[in-house]
C-alpha cells in the first residue's frame, strides 16, 4: 500500500502490513462493542430485568448500526480506490457524501423510534423500548464520526487519532453510565455504592460527586437502562466532534478538500448502488437475528434466556476484533486494486487467516475452556452444562461468521455487491431462520444452543459459497472494472 501518504515498510500482502491497517480500526471497533459490553455489565448489576430487556432490544439497534456501517464500507472502498489511483480530490468529497447519508437515516431512525415497543416481546418492552428508542436517535452521529470519517482516516492510511477518540469515548461512556443509570446521592446511594459493587475505588468518582453538589446537584434517582443509552449516545456524539475537528484540519483541507460539504450528484450515483444493497443485506440478516432473539424471550426457559444473553453478549464484544480487520481488510483490497494490483490481495487472505486462527483460540478460553469467568460479570448463575454447551455453540458461530466476513470483505472491495446481498440473505433465511422458527417457536423443540447450531451452518454455507466467488473470472472482472472507474474525476 504504498500509495498511501504513510509508507508502509513491509511488502504487500504481508502479515505486518495488514496488521498495521487494521489495528487502529479494530480499535475504533472497539468503542462501539466495548461500550455495549461495559452497559451490560454495569446494567447487570443494576437488575437482571434491565440486564435482560436491554440485551433483547439492542438487536434491533445492532441491525441498523450493521446495515449503515455496511453502507459505509463503501465509503471505504471508494476512498481505497481514489487513495490507490492518487485522485485525491475526491475522496473529502466522498466522505462528505457518507456523512451527509448518515444524518439523512433519521427519516428512518425517528418512526422506529417511536415506535419501538412494536420490535420487542411484550415480556421485555416496558423497559426495552425506551433504551432502543434512545439509542436509536443517537445513531446517525456514530455513523458520521466512526463510519464515514473513520473510513477517511483509514482510507488515507493516516489513523492515529482513531485510538485517541476510542480511548476518551469509552471513559465518558464508563463514567457517565455509572452515574446515569444508578443516580447519585448522600453516603452509600445511587453512584457510590455501585462502585463498591463492581470493585471501582470511590475516589474516581468523590471528585464528580463535588462538582455536582456545588452546582446543586446533590441528588439524582437512576435511570437503569435509558441511562445507559443516554451515556453512550453523549459519548458518541463527543467522538464525531473530534473526529469532524480533525477532518477539517488545514493539511487535509488543501490535499482533499475536506472542507468543501458539497452534495455530489454523480458521487451519490456512484455510491448509492452499491451501498444501498449492501446495507439491505446486513438488516435483513441482522434483524432476522433480532427477531429470534424475540422468539427466545417469548419462548424458552429462563435459563435459556440468560445463557443466550450472556453468550451474545461475549460474541458481540469480540466481534470488534473482526469488525475492523474486515474494514482493514475491504480498505486494503481496495488500495490494492484501485492501483491495478491483483495478486496481493490473495496474499493478504492467506495473512488473515493466520489472524483468525489466533483469534480462535484466544476466544476459546473464554467461551469454551473457563466460561465461569465472563458468565459470573453478569450474573451469580451456576454454570450448569446447558450454560457451555450454549457457549460452545456460540463459539462456533463466532468464529464461522469471521472467516465468512473476511471473504466478504474481499468480494465488496472489488465492488461485488449484488453477489453478496443474494449469497447472504438466502443462505440465512433458508439455513437458519426458518428452521429455527419452525422448530424452537412452532414446535417448541430445542433452544439457545440450537439456534447458534443453525447460524453456524448458515456461515459455513456463505462461506462455500463466497470461495467459489473469488476464485471465479466473474469477480476479477469486476474489481477490474471498478479499478477502472476510479480513475475517472467526478
Amino acid at each position: 500500500m504504498n500509495s498511501t501518504p504513510d509508507k508502509f515498510r513491509y511488502k504487500p500482502g504481508d502479515l505486518r502490513e495488514i496488521w498495521i491497517v487494521s489495528w487502529p480500526m479494530i480499535l475504533a471497533a472497539m468503542s462501539n462493542y466495548f461500550m455495549t459490553l461495559v452497559d451490560r455489565i454495569i446494567l447487570s448489576k443494576y437488575s437482571a430485568a434491565a440486564f435482560v430487556a436491554a440485551s433483547g432490544a439492542h438487536p434491533f439497534y445492532w441491525a441498523n448500526t450493521r446495515a449503515m456501517m455496511a453502507f459505509m464500507i463503501m465509503t471505504g472502498v471508494f476512498i481505497g480506490q481514489f487513495n490507490g489511483a492518487h485522485n485525491y480530490r475526491q475522496i473529502g468529497k466522498v466522505t462528505w457524501q457518507a456523512i451527509f447519508i448518515a444524518f439523512a437515516y433519521y427519516l428512518v431512525l425517528i418512526p422506529c423510534a417511536l415506535h419501538a415497543k412494536l420490535f420487542l416481546a411484550d415480556t421485555i418492552e416496558d423497559i426495552g423500548a425506551p433504551y432502543l428508542a434512545i439509542m436509536l436517535l443517537f445513531l446517525p452521529f456514530n455513523l458520521a464520526g466512526f463510519g464515514a470519517i473513520g473510513s477517511f482516516f483509514l482510507g488515507i492510511g493516516r489513523t492515529r487519532i482513531v485510538p485517541i477518540v476510542v480511548l476518551l469515548s469509552n471513559m465518558i461512556n464508563i463514567i457517565l453510565g455509572l452515574f446515569l443509570i444508578f443516580g447519585w446521592g448522600e453516603g452509600t446511594e445511587g453512584v457510590v455504592g455501585a462502585c463498591q459493587v463492581l470493585g471501582i475505588p470511590e475516589i474516581c468518582v468523590e471528585p464528580i460527586l463535588k462538582c455536582l453538589r456545588v452546582i446543586g446537584l446533590g441528588h439524582c434517582d437512576g435511570m437503569g437502562a435509558r441511562g445507559a443509552a443516554y451515556a453512550t449516545g453523549i459519548a458518541q456524539v463527543i467522538a464525531f466532534l473530534i473526529f469532524l475537528a480533525s477532518f477539517l484540519q488545514q493539511s487535509y483541507r488543501q490535499r482533499y478538500h475536506t472542507h468543501r460539504p458539497e452534495l455530489s450528484v454523480k458521487l451519490m450515483k456512484k455510491c448509492l448502488p452499491l451501498g444501498i444493497p449492501n446495507a439491505i443485506n446486513s438488516i435483513l440478516n441482522s434483524g432476522g437475528f433480532a427477531i429470534v432473539y424475540q422468539i427466545i424471550a417469548k419462548v424458552c426457559t429462563e435459563e435459556d434466556l440468560l445463557a443466550f444473553t450472556i453468550a451474545n453478549s461475549i460474541y458481540l464484544f469480540f466481534w470488534f476484533f473482526v469488525d475492523g480487520l474486515g474494514k482493514g481488510l475491504c480498505t486494503t483490497c481496495s488500495n490494492y486494486i484501485g492501483s491495478n494490483r491483483m495478486q496481493p490481495i490473495f496474499n493478504v487472505a492467506y495473512a488473515v487467516v493466520k489472524l483468525l486462527l489466533i483469534f480462535a483460540g484466544v476466544t476459546a478460553i473464554f467461551m469454551i475452556i473457563e466460561p465461569r469467568w465472563v458468565i459470573h460479570l453478569f450474573s451469580d448463575a451456576t454454570v450448569t452444562v446447558r450454560f457451555r454447551w450454549v457457549f460452545f455453540g456460540a463459539w462456533v458461530a463466532l468464529i464461522a461468521e469471521s472467516f465468512r466476513w473476511m471473504l466478504q470483505n474481499i468480494l465488496i472491495s472489488g465492488g461485488d455487491v449484488r453477489f453478496t446481498v443474494i449469497s447472504n440473505v438466502s443462505c440465512f433465511w433458508l439455513a437458519a431462520f426458518t428452521p429455527i422458527y419452525i422448530l424452537v417457536y412452532c414446535l417448541r423443540w430445542g433452544g439457545a444452543l440450537l439456534c447458534w447450531q443453525f447460524f453456524a451452518l448458515d456461515s459455513c454455507a456463505r462461506i462455500l459459497s463466497d470461495s467459489l466467488r473469488l476464485r471465479s473470472k466473474t469477480w476479477r472482472c469486476k474489481a477490474m472494472k471498478s479499478a477502472q472507474s476510479s480513475q475517472v474525476e467526478l
